[in-house]
């Protein structure tokens, strides 16, 4: 916790981390960022606290005497288009850094430009500065790029990414995988009686690995997929993808077809049950009883509208949802009342963003919090009294894949051999007054093999 140190004192401390940048874009290593105050202690002594606000003339190398330096790289998009979100990752690091209070651990940050060559190029920096460990980069092919610099000198690597195609044995990614949070909701769409599913997704390798899950999971359970649609990234081109998932068309017929047969009859009783239904305008109901929607930000509040418009009433049909609802704008969309979807417990992400935003005066983020566990992790292993050879060894595979795992700012979550991730999960429900847990994660892991049904 950050009582205790002054935010002012926190401002200076993130100018020194931000100053770094200058080093790390011009091609050479940066300097190192060392904790030398623990937050959740009692007020500093005057001393440390002399350690947290160097003069200017000394940005980027506060440093304290330790018998062995222990080096985290720290690999971000610090520059380009990327930028503001690395620098997000990187204060989260840092608070990260200062929570662990241990004076022998130095962060160095190095600039990928969000570019496949230039983390290559960093990722060299990282082995000629000595680092034990790499926490980033953010994209999926810097990951690969990365680990493939750093795996010939032992260097495990915890990426940003959710992409599991770049995870591999001693190349571990820390992103929400789609792959979780689909099988988390629909699970407890299932357990809650629902046997009849339809999805709209996403075109591209995300909306793949989305449809993919979807189907297995659904088909193990012994339900029902009843209609999957795709659309693209692209707010003009959503009305057909759900016109086709609405059955509308069909729908709409069948309506016509009802009436023109109730008049054929030319029976008072039949022609009045006609008039209703044309004076109703309301079409029967989907066969489905849970639609997936797996998107977020403005697709989505441009996505979700259109259901009621063709005639899926949400009071009817169960939305499901991912991590990507995680998102308080989305409180306010009214097709989205009572959905669900699977992230984690709300109350510790919600802290950790407050705990950001007074501290460098700006909301991070929601990924910033992958920055934070990362680097709670790496400080976690390295004060752990363990039988190693090496300070590299604290972060081997055998260690990072323990079974039951580690606890973060995003709850339970574990690495497995391959190099993707698993997490406990909550399902929330969407709400005007926020997002309500209805299904609690998990307090433990199952045994290996990953089973998060509840």
């Amino acid at each position: 916790m950050l009582e205790g140190i002054q935010k002012s004192k926190l401002k200076v401390m993130i100018a020194i981390t931000l100053s770094l940048f200058l080093a790390s874009c011009g091609g050479e290593t940066p300097a190192p960022v060392t904790r030398t105050t623990a937050p959740d202690i009692e007020q500093p002594s005057d001393a440390a606290q002399e350690n947290i606000l160097p003069d200017e003339t000394t940005v980027g190398t506060l440093q304290v005497e330790a018998e062995e330096d222990i080096i985290i790289g720290i690999m971000l998009p610090l520059s380009g288009s990327e930028g503001e979100t690395g620098k997000a990752l990187l204060r989260a690091a840092t608070m990260a850094l200062f929570d662990a209070y241990n004076p022998s651990v130095k962060l160095l940050p190095f600039d990928t430009q969000a570019d496949y060559a230039q983390t290559k190029i960093v990722a060299e920096q990282a082995v000629e500065a000595g680092v034990s460990v790499v926490i980033g980069p953010l994209l999926a092919s810097n990951v690969e790029a990365a680990g493939d610099v750093l795996a010939p000198h032992g260097i495990t690597l915890i990426g940003f990414s959710n992409d599991s195609g770049v995870a591999k044995e001693g190349r571990f990614i820390m992103g929400f995988m789609p792959e979780t949070e689909v099988k988390r909701v629909l699970n407890y769409a299932y357990q809650s009686g629902m046997r009849k599913y339809a999805a709209l997704v996403p075109q591209g390798r995300y909306g793949n690995r989305v449809q993919a899950i979807f189907g297995e999971t659904v088909s193990s359970a012994g339900a029902d997929i009843l209609a999957i649609e795709s659309y693209p990234p692209d707010m003009e081109a959503l009305e057909d993808p759900v016109k086709r998932i609405a059955s509308y068309d069909e729908r709409r017929k069948n309506r016509r077809d009802e009436i023109r047969f109730l008049r054929s009859l030319s029976d008072d009783l039949t022609d009045e049950i006609a008039d209703d239904i044309e004076k109703s305008e309301v079409l029967e109901d989907v066969e489905y009883e849970a639609i997936l929607l797996p998107e977020g930000g403005d697709l989505l509040k441009n996505l979700a509208p259109l259901l009621p418009f063709y005639e899926v009433d949400p009071n009817k049909i169960k939305l499901l949802g991912t991590g990507l609802w995680s998102d308080e704008s989305l409180l306010r969309e009214p097709p989205l009342q009572g959905a669900w979807f699977a992230g984690p417990q709300p109350e510790a992400p919600l802290s950790f963003m407050a705990r950001f935003e007074e501290a460098y005066g700006e909301a991070p983020p929601r990924i910033a919090t992958l920055a934070y566990d990362a680097m709670s992790l790496v400080s976690f292993l390295i004060r752990e009294d363990m039988d190693v050879n090496s300070v590299k060894d604290r972060f081997s595979a055998d260690i990072l894949t323990s079974e039951t795992g580690f606890m973060g700012v995003d709850g339970l979550f574990r690495f497995l051999p391959d190099g993707t991730i698993e997490r406990t999960l909550a399902v929330l429900e969407v709400n005007r007054r926020g997002f309500k847990v209805i299904d609690p994660a998990p307090e433990a892991f199952p045994s290996f093999g990953f089973a998060l049904s509840r």
